[in-house]
């Protein structure tokens, strides 16, 4: 075990060396669901507020920009964070907000984004913080906050347009591309290495179910499976270069690993399932869609000393960091 870790710090260290700085084009003096418009220009859209959906209440609010994006650094990472992790998550996070924003604005929609972390980005006012980090708020607040200064008004971009910044958790150890996932494809979401995964908590989980159970749960998938017929439910899945599960066979009928993520509730579409001791158990690899930036990655990278330039680089190949405000309308 030890010489496999020395082993995935050397390969880290190695990719270090070589990770390409995004160019920052600024003045002197700045995930999710599938892209809504993967096959068509942004247009440009200056605000000073996002429209949020509270999905619990169904209103909508008007946040300031840079509260909106604080509360989401917030929810999505944390204090825990190092400083240019959190630098690099405010930078895709804005990103992403402004291309919705930009989105829903141009087809008349009434918000921008949801809360929902699952469709767009978590987010937590300042009071829920509060109210969870009790006397700690005021120094976990102003890290947070200082980390969204430094890079405040910044935007990664791709032939001058506000990328589909998209994020997730935790890599099975290499990235997925928005085409495996989503069907859409981008040239600045492709698979990338991120070793340091392997190392991070929660990175391997493990999911059980009876035979009674799982075929209770496969009938989400609209199948009657017979518990008796139990060691029949293991089969051996395709996959893509990057461990997703593209397509598992199960009850005579074929499913995506997103599908089967959802009906057995799943960290990630990266999964081993095999029938062992009467039970049917998931070996599941990282946390989320895969595609883009991973947050512990990025962590790892920094704890390195790597930058949040450089962690974004290394994440969205081919990009720029531009001031959004210079960007034309």
């Amino acid at each position: 075990m030890k010489n496999t870790m020395l082993t995935l710090i050397a390969v880290l260290l190695l990719l270090m060396l070589t990770v390409p700085a995004l160019s920052i084009r600024q003045k002197e003096g700045e995930s999710g669901s599938p892209d809504p418009a993967a096959s068509k220009d942004v247009p440009i859209v200056k605000s000073d507020y996002f429209r949020v959906l509270d999905t619990a209440t169904d209103k909508v609010e008007k946040i300031p920009e840079w509260d909106y994006i604080w509360g989401v650094v917030a929810a999505e990472m944390g204090y825990t964070y190092s400083t240019e992790a959190l630098k690099a998550q405010t930078v895709a996070a804005y990103t992403l907000a402004v291309r919705a924003r930009s989105i829903a604005i141009s087809n008349k929609e009434k918000y921008d984004l949801t809360n929902d972390y699952s469709k767009h980005q978590a987010y937590m006012t300042a009071a829920a913080a509060k109210s969870k980090w009790g006397d700690s708020f005021a120094e976990r607040q102003k890290k947070i906050e200082d980390a969204v200064n430094e890079v405040k008004g910044l935007v990664i971009t791709y032939k001058d347009e506000p990328i589909f910044a998209a994020y997730h958790a935790i890599s099975g150890g290499k990235t997925e591309s928005a085409k495996t996932v989503w069907g859409g494809d981008y040239p600045y979401l492709q698979p990338v290495e991120s070793v340091g995964d392997l190392m991070a908590e929660g990175y391997l989980t493990t999911v059980k179910y009876t035979p009674e159970v799982f075929a209770e749960r496969a009938k989400a998938l609209e199948l009657s499976l017979k518990p008796a017929d139990a060691a029949k439910f293991v089969s051996q899945p395709a996959r893509s270069d990057s461990g997703t599960v593209t397509s598992y066979t199960l009850g005579g009928k074929k499913f995506t690993g997103a599908q089967m993520r959802t009906a057995f509730g799943l960290r990630s579409a990266n999964f081993d399932l095999n029938f062992a001791d009467g039970e049917l158990v998931f070996t599941v690899r990282g946390y989320g869609h895969g595609v883009g930036m991973s947050q512990r990655g990025a962590e790892y990278m920094a704890q390195q000393g790597s930058t949040y330039k450089e962690i974004l680089g290394w994440y969205y190949k081919g990009c720029e960091v531009e001031e959004y405000g210079e960007l034309e309308e």
